[in-house]
């Protein structure tokens, strides 16, 4: 796979998720109808989910097919490549014996000299394999596939934990299990066009600010170690413009 074509199908992928939630809230301002409501928070946690596991599995798949070899590549790549090796030094309580450890070291060293290559399913979304987002996406499982993938997770990102928590997963488990929107229960957000507008926008505005990295790290090349000193001026740039967003975001819908 080439840079361009990464960049492509990544854009291609997020395209349509957008569209998509376009559609739905513009047929909520003609009809103001709760059900159209409600399942726009549905359709915004789906592709929230999506796209994070679609473009994490495409970059993946990038790196295995630029065939680096594994001790170029930064340590999570290290850390995805030996998964199954790791597994077999625990899959019983006598696992902790020399030999295993051994074992272990020996599977380390020679994986090391090889060429990075991940059997990924891109288009498998019951693959859970490598990037697993336990059909929740909430923060902390977000902040654990950015660290599988070797990405930094900001603090804007950081900030907006509570309200992602809250608004988004809060909201979609209790569409999603059937039961009935209750305005007093929820204060900080009403089932409103205007505060699921704002949601829309915070969770794509992370969304965007995801895209654009896998992109840069791909065409500088910053999964490999030998560059891994120079992203500090691409992601305190990242950072603060997540920043500038958010607090456009927080003036529009004051």
């Amino acid at each position: 796979m080439k840079i361009n074509q990464l960049e492509g199908l990544l854009e291609e992928d997020l395209g349509w998720r957008k569209k998509e939630i376009s559609t739905l809230i513009l047929i909520a301002k003609s009809s103001n109808e709760e059900v159209i409501l409600k399942s726009i928070i549905l359709l915004i946690y789906a592709h929230w989910e999506g796209y994070i596991k679609k473009s994490s599995k495409l970059y993946l798949k990038y790196i295995s097919e630029s065939k680096k070899n594994l001790c170029e590549l930064t340590d999570n790549f290290k850390a995805v490549a030996l998964k199954n090796i790791i597994s077999q030094c625990f899959v019983s309580k006598d696992s902790l014996t020399l030999q295993n450890e051994i074992s272990f070291i020996n599977g380390l060293a020679k994986a090391e000299k090889k060429k990075f290559k991940l059997a990924i399913d891109i288009d498998n979304d019951f693959d859970s394999s490598i990037i697993d987002t336990n059909s929740n996406l909430k923060p902390k499982v977000f902040k654990n596939i950015i660290s599988i993938i070797g990405l930094n997770y900001k603090s804007q990102i950081a900030s907006k934990e509570t309200y992602i928590n809250s608004q988004l997963l809060a909201n979609r488990n209790m569409i999603g299990h059937g039961s009935k929107y209750v305005k007093d229960l929820n204060n900080d957000f009403n089932l409103e066009i205007k505060d699921i507008e704002k949601l829309r926008d915070i969770i794509f505005s992370i969304i965007d600010n995801y895209r654009e990295e896998l992109v840069e790290y791909s065409k500088e090349e910053y999964f490999l170690n030998s560059n891994k000193y120079n992203l500090a001026l691409f992601l305190d740039i990242k950072e603060k413009e997540l920043e500038s967003t958010f607090k456009s975001i927080d003036t529009k819908y004051v």
